[in-house]
């Protein structure tokens, strides 16, 4: 039997750590099992254009407009409806396949379409949503569900076990990878000293990853070290940007402060920190965490949800309770800097962090789910 095409539906605009696990998972997928993978979204965002310059087909869905919209309005029933005609169209022409939804919403978009047409719907849970009646409905629609930890999928006990597994995100970065050179490149970019103690939080601002708490923190650890700087890379989520800078300035550490935005590539952000700071609760699992303790960057993160998983099963950070202020999260950050043996991964730590998060690994595992629904 020929394999089904599988597609990656995105109503959304910007890149988030789902499109990024998606990017590895299709290359890893197309390269190892040759299937050919499709992101179905709309052409000329950074969503579509990453998955063009990664190798990956896209198919155009048409709702640029749309795309920038909030979640509920892109899950308007109304919405859905008046583009039911389109999406039928667009799932006609690449045929029968199975769609792989990172997204309750992607369920709805084009999930119910494929199976109209004799499809499958494997549904990818990256989040904490709540289980309210309409999502529970709509993931039970899926075929199959992939959780990506352990507190994903708590969530999912609705769903029966024979159609739910945990699948570990792909998580790689480059082997042999030079931190003084990438430190060098973020500096310059940057216009920030080399010699600067660097400490970073890295994620897109909404609530519950806490960058006001960062920014707090930052504070308390800016009296202890005059060259010390703070770095957040990310964009306006529900926290936006002005509103940060405001904070820096109120808490006397403008100048300390430097807000870089979206800058790529990710490894290098990281690598360049002497410390990453992940305060985040309500994290699904969190890639951050892990890409440092690849690239020997320490952490220092919320004993809660995925980064408390993170840290009780991988090294390369310390965990601090949930119920910490700023105070006692700027006394257990400002540790590390001066000892980071003792907790950065070792190189045969690493090497078997990576083989948890290999790609490759994440490929045979999602291809035996996909093999299972065509049988």
């Amino acid at each position: 039997m020929p394999h089904s095409p599988i597609v990656f539906p995105f109503s959304s605009y910007d890149i988030g750590g789902s499109h990024v696990a998606t990017y590895e998972l299709a290359v890893a997928l197309q390269k190892d099992f040759h299937r050919r993978c499709i992101f179905l979204c709309a052409s000329g965002t950074p969503i579509a254009n990453e998955a063009q310059r990664l190798g990956i087909e896209v198919v155009d869905t048409g709702e640029m407009a749309k795309s920038r919209a909030s979640l509920r309005q892109r899950r308007s029933p109304i919405h859905t409806l008046r583009r039911f005609p389109s999406r039928l169209a667009i799932m006609r022409q690449i045929g029968r396949c199975i769609v792989h939804a990172n997204d309750i919403v992607d369920i709805q978009t084009f999930g119910i379409v494929a199976k109209i047409l004799g499809g499958k719907i494997v549904y990818h849970h990256h989040a904490l949503n709540r289980m309210v009646l309409p999502n529970r409905l709509l993931i039970g629609r899926a075929d199959a569900v992939i959780a990506v930890s352990e507190t994903c999928r708590a969530p999912l006990s609705f769903v029966p076990p024979a159609r739910l597994q945990i699948v570990l995100n792909p998580i790689e970065v480059p082997q042999a990878f030079d931190r003084n050179a990438a430190r060098a490149r973020v500096c310059a970019k940057l216009g920030i000293d080399n010699n600067d103690t660097l400490v970073g939080f890295v994620g897109n601002l909404w609530d519950r990853k806490r960058p006001e708490f960062f920014l707090r923190t930052a504070a308390v650890m800016a009296l202890t070290d005059s060259c010390m700087r703070f770095i957040v890379f990310g964009r306006k989520g529900d926290v936006d940007v002005p509103e940060m800078k405001a904070l820096a300035d109120t808490l006397g550490i403008a100048d300390r402060v430097i807000f870089a935005g979206f800058m790529m590539p990710a490894e290098d952000n990281i690598a360049a920190l002497d410390l990453l700071m992940a305060p985040a609760i309500r994290e699904p699992f969190g890639r951050t965490p892990i890409e440092a303790a690849l690239l020997g960057t320490p952490w220092v993160a919320t004993d809660d949800a995925g980064h408390g998983e993170i840290g009780r099963q991988w090294r390369g950070g310390q965990l601090v309770p949930i119920d910490a202020d700023e105070a006692t999260f700027a006394h257990a950050a400002l540790a590390v800097p001066s000892n980071p043996a003792s907790v950065v991964a070792t190189p045969d730590q690493r090497m078997s962090i990576a083989a948890d998060f290999s790609p490759h690994r994440e490929a045979a595992k999602v291809e035996a789910i996909y093999r299972r629904l065509e049988t």
